[in-house]
């Protein structure tokens, strides 16, 4: 898995301004960030080998991701964590999504018991968010943060709070996967 993706991340930057200036994320753990200093950072681990070496539990690593390659068009390579927490915060699960070798796409997800302690660590982090009330009587109300760069959206389900962080290009470089293209370097 390694080689696939430094082929992936020394094929090309990306060229697209939100990535580097992208201020969201958690953590040490940006929008934009390359999967290649992301996976040294956080000590990723090919979650098949892991559980393949048998014995019990998987070693994933000191913060426990566990990374696989993905087949469809939202990831090239998606890892997840049910170790990691914000400073905390108690989660279920942090699930990042890397596509054209950055990190364009990931979750944070916690039981409804946390909901405002999730919320006020992204206050604190990202300042006021921004009511969103539900358009149908199915839908739930969220609360999001923008900027240029990407998004937060946080929603409070019946039994779990979801917390989505998204690139501004993320559906982009989706479509471009979608169309087998890749990202053009200028």
């Amino acid at each position: 898995m390694k080689q696939w993706l430094i082929m992936l991340v020394a094929g090309c930057w990306m060229s697209v301004a939100a990535a580097a200036d992208a201020p969201y994320g958690v953590l040490d753990i940006g929008l934009g960030a390359s999967y290649a200093r992301l996976e040294q950072q956080l000590d990723f681990r090919d979650i098949n080998e892991a559980l393949a070496k048998g014995g019990g539990k998987p070693d994933l690593g000191k913060r426990g991701y566990g990374c696989t390659q993905r087949e469809d068009e939202f990831a090239d390579v998606g890892c997840v964590s049910h170790v990691e927490r914000l400073e905390g915060v108690e989660t279920r699960e942090i699930r990042l999504h890397f596509l054209e070798g950055r990190l364009q796409q990931f979750s944070v997800t916690a039981e409804v018991q946390h909901y405002d302690a999730v919320i006020a660590y992204l206050t604190k982090r990202f300042g006021a968010a921004r009511a969103v009330p539900a358009k149908t009587p199915d839908e739930q109300a969220s609360v999001t943060w923008e900027s240029d760069a990407g998004q937060i959206v946080a929603l409070r389900g019946k039994d779990l709070v979801f917390v989505n962080f998204q690139l501004v290009a993320y559906p982009e470089a989706v479509k471009r996967k979608r169309e087998g293209k890749r990202l053009q370097c200028v």
